[in-house]
């Protein structure tokens, strides 16, 4: 059997190989010195990989090989991984693990020849997700999120283009009364920050809140 961990959630990943481990070895408690390689792809000397592979198990029926940095494998091994997937032997079974979402160039076909799974941290949110939240008329989590970016060293600055846009768009179906209001408050948190009127945080909350209460039926 191979096993393919994709993606740049190392956590999970490295419970997957925990799992696999620990259930490879569970009715051998000490092969896992014998009869387990962990290997760094960046790291392989010149006919490694081959001899890890060939290597017969000493306590377990199989050996497990953990190959970590697929990513960085050399172009000097992947006839010899490529060969091992598509006939694998008997007495190994591999574990194969990438930063990367999907296999590119000569590794692109291998999934095909392992159990695969991607692996990947959920996507932070952004901008446009909290003026998702102001539309649904969830200003409180829209400021949570907002607090977040603050957090994060995101400037209010990079923050006011999106909102412009978001009031360009969602503004002129509230009516030409609340659109030029809500152009007017976007008016104003701008030279509040660009002028230091006001703490830039602060007056970019203030304008969260008069827009989320102008979208309000």
């Amino acid at each position: 059997m191979v096993y393919l961990f994709l993606g740049d959630n190392l956590e999970a990943k490295d419970a997957r190989i925990a799992e696999i481990k620990n259930k490879f070895f569970v009715d051998f408690p000490q092969a896992g010195s014998f009869d387990c390689d962990n290997l760094e792809c960046a790291d392989l000397q010149a006919n490694q990989l081959r001899q890890a592979l060939l290597t017969l198990p000493v306590i377990a029926p199989k050996r497990l090989i953990v190959l970590r940095g697929l990513n960085k494998i050399k172009d000097r091994d992947i006839p010899t991984l490529l060969d091992f997937c598509q006939k694998p032997f008997k007495h190994c079974e591999l574990v194969l693990e990438s930063a990367d979402h999907m296999l590119k160039g000569s590794l692109k076909d291998l999934p095909a020849y392992a159990k695969s799974a991607v692996l990947a941290r959920p996507a932070p949110p952004n901008v446009f997700d909290m003026t998702r939240l102001m539309t649904a008329q969830k200003n409180g989590e829209a400021l949570k999120m907002l607090d977040s970016f603050f957090r994060d060293n995101v400037h209010p600055l990079q923050i006011m283009p999106a909102l412009v846009w978001f009031w360009g768009k969602e503004g002129k179906a509230r009516g030409s009364q609340r659109f030029g209001r809500g152009l007017k408050a976007l008016e104003e948190a701008d030279l509040n920050i660009k002028r230091s009127r006001l703490d830039p945080q602060y007056a970019l909350e203030k304008l969260v809140v008069e827009l989320g209460l102008l979208l309000r039926h």
